[in-house]
Protein backbone atom coordinates (compact mmCIF):
# COMPACT_ATOMS: atom_id res chain seq x y z
CA UNK A 1 0.00 0.00 0.00
CA UNK A 2 1.45 3.35 -0.96
CA UNK A 3 0.56 6.60 0.67
CA UNK A 4 0.66 9.58 -1.62
CA UNK A 5 0.79 13.11 -0.36
CA UNK A 6 -0.26 16.23 -2.15
CA UNK A 7 1.70 17.07 -5.27
CA UNK A 8 2.84 20.67 -5.42
CA UNK A 9 3.05 21.99 -8.93
CA UNK A 10 4.63 25.24 -10.03
CA UNK A 11 4.44 26.84 -13.42
CA UNK A 12 8.16 27.28 -14.24
CA UNK A 13 7.64 28.97 -17.59
CA UNK A 14 5.86 32.03 -16.23
CA UNK A 15 7.04 34.93 -14.12
CA UNK A 16 4.48 34.12 -11.44
CA UNK A 17 6.00 30.68 -10.92
CA UNK A 18 9.34 32.21 -9.90
CA UNK A 19 8.04 35.17 -7.89
CA UNK A 20 7.51 33.57 -4.48
CA UNK A 21 10.71 31.53 -4.24
CA UNK A 22 12.42 31.88 -0.84
CA UNK A 23 16.11 32.69 -0.54
CA UNK A 24 16.94 29.06 0.24
CA UNK A 25 15.56 27.91 -3.08
CA UNK A 26 17.55 30.57 -4.95
CA UNK A 27 20.68 29.46 -3.09
CA UNK A 28 19.99 25.86 -4.08
CA UNK A 29 19.36 26.78 -7.73
CA UNK A 30 22.51 28.91 -7.91
CA UNK A 31 24.62 26.16 -6.35
CA UNK A 32 23.30 23.54 -8.79
CA UNK A 33 23.81 25.82 -11.80
CA UNK A 34 27.32 26.67 -10.60
CA UNK A 35 28.13 22.97 -10.23
CA UNK A 36 27.01 22.16 -13.78
CA UNK A 37 28.81 25.19 -15.23
CA UNK A 38 31.90 24.33 -13.19
CA UNK A 39 32.13 20.97 -14.93
CA UNK A 40 31.98 22.67 -18.33
CA UNK A 41 34.54 25.32 -17.37
CA UNK A 42 36.93 22.74 -15.89
CA UNK A 43 36.84 20.88 -19.21
CA UNK A 44 37.56 24.15 -21.06
CA UNK A 45 40.34 24.91 -18.59
CA UNK A 46 41.97 21.54 -19.26
CA UNK A 47 41.92 22.24 -23.01
CA UNK A 48 43.43 25.72 -22.73
CA UNK A 49 44.45 26.70 -19.18
CA UNK A 50 45.88 30.10 -20.11
CA UNK A 51 42.75 31.76 -21.50
CA UNK A 52 41.85 34.68 -19.28
CA UNK A 53 38.09 34.25 -19.67
CA UNK A 54 38.26 30.58 -18.70
CA UNK A 55 40.34 31.44 -15.64
CA UNK A 56 37.86 34.13 -14.60
CA UNK A 57 34.90 31.79 -15.01
CA UNK A 58 36.66 29.02 -13.10
CA UNK A 59 37.48 31.30 -10.18
CA UNK A 60 34.02 32.86 -10.05
CA UNK A 61 32.18 29.55 -10.20
CA UNK A 62 34.45 27.88 -7.65
CA UNK A 63 33.90 30.73 -5.20
CA UNK A 64 30.16 30.76 -5.82
CA UNK A 65 29.85 27.00 -5.44
CA UNK A 66 31.99 26.98 -2.28
CA UNK A 67 29.46 29.09 -0.39
CA UNK A 68 27.50 25.88 0.13
CA UNK A 69 30.14 24.86 2.68
CA UNK A 70 28.85 27.58 4.98
CA UNK A 71 25.28 26.36 4.76
CA UNK A 72 26.24 22.70 5.12
CA UNK A 73 28.07 23.39 8.38
CA UNK A 74 24.82 23.11 10.34
CA UNK A 75 24.17 26.74 11.15
CA UNK A 76 20.66 27.70 12.32
CA UNK A 77 18.07 28.29 9.60
CA UNK A 78 17.55 31.91 10.62
CA UNK A 79 21.14 32.68 9.55
CA UNK A 80 20.88 31.14 6.07
CA UNK A 81 19.69 34.27 4.27
CA UNK A 82 22.42 36.42 5.83
CA UNK A 83 25.06 33.75 5.14
CA UNK A 84 23.90 33.46 1.53
CA UNK A 85 24.22 37.22 1.01
CA UNK A 86 27.56 37.33 2.83
CA UNK A 87 28.95 34.37 0.86
CA UNK A 88 27.97 35.85 -2.50
CA UNK A 89 29.46 39.21 -1.46
CA UNK A 90 32.65 37.55 -0.21
CA UNK A 91 32.94 35.57 -3.43
CA UNK A 92 32.64 38.80 -5.44
CA UNK A 93 35.27 40.55 -3.31
CA UNK A 94 37.67 37.59 -3.48
CA UNK A 95 37.20 37.38 -7.23
CA UNK A 96 38.04 41.08 -7.67
CA UNK A 97 41.07 40.87 -5.36
CA UNK A 98 42.51 37.73 -6.93
CA UNK A 99 41.76 38.86 -10.46
CA UNK A 100 43.33 42.31 -10.11
CA UNK A 101 46.33 41.30 -7.94
CA UNK A 102 47.12 37.87 -9.34
CA UNK A 103 50.68 36.66 -8.98
CA UNK A 104 51.60 36.15 -12.66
Amino acid sequence: MSVEGPVLRREWTSREGWRALPAGMWAWLIQRAAAVLLLVVIAAHLVNPFRRGVQAALLALALLHARALLLDAGVPVRWHRALFAAAVGLAAVLFIVVWTWRWY
